[in-house]
């Protein structure tokens, strides 16, 4: 997004993680074809499928039904070789410019379990997500500005599972959504904490 359509614009990026090592061994047929940088196939046609190669598929007889062969079409598509900094660079790095001229954006990572969405947002030392990657870019940008501007930075960390909602940055119980008059929708007893100058200061 930028801040011309932020409005009006919601970006929509797939990302292909590669095969596990269980799925590797298992010789599982892929059920996703990356085309290019906009466009999948769901379910693709087999090609030159053999007498051979189809006794090696495992749970399922390629003689029963058709491929669906659907094509989707996305904002960004990144393949199994694509890269934490990849998908950063096409998809939160442009929203940055949103939210340093004051507009609210939001950034869903979307899956099912063992999509890979923990992977892409958070990564690991040697290579940082999406999540870590947006963050320095975002204070590397106030950096350059803050002769100019003045801004403050908080944040919170919640975590929704099995409808029960946590706060992971403090000892705290089971949290409740409130609507208040002024706010909103707002989560009760949700700690906020605010960055100065490298330091978090906690703000309960």
């Amino acid at each position: 997004m930028s801040g011309s359509d932020m409005c009006s614009h919601v970006k929509v990026v797939v990302r292909v993680r590669p095969e596990n090592s269980r799925e590797q061994e298992g010789n599982f047929k892929k059920v996703v074809q990356v085309v290019d940088n906009h466009m999948l196939i769901f379910d693709p046609k087999e090609q030159e499928m053999t007498f051979f190669t189809a006794q090696k598929r495992r749970g399922r007889d390629v003689c029963t039904r058709a491929n669906k062969d659907l094509k989707f079409v996305f904002d960004c598509v990144f393949g199994e070789t694509s890269s934490h900094f990849d998908v950063f660079e096409n998809s939160t790095k442009d929203i940055l410019d949103g939210v340093l001229n004051g507009y609210n954006c939001t950034v869903f990572a979307y899956g099912a379990t063992g999509a890979g969405k923990t992977c892409t947002m958070l990564g690991s030392e040697n290579s940082p997500g999406v999540m870590y990657l947006t963050m320095k870019e975002l204070f590397n940008r106030i950096d350059q500005v803050e002769d100019e501007k003045s801004f403050d930075v908080a944040f919170s960390y919640l975590e929704i599972y099995n409808e029960h909602i946590r706060d992971l940055l403090a000892n705290s119980g089971p949290l409740a959504v409130r609507e208040d008059s002024t706010k909103g929708v707002v989560v009760q007893g949700l700690t906020l904490h605010q960055v100065r100058e490298g330091v978090c200061l906690d703000q309960g």
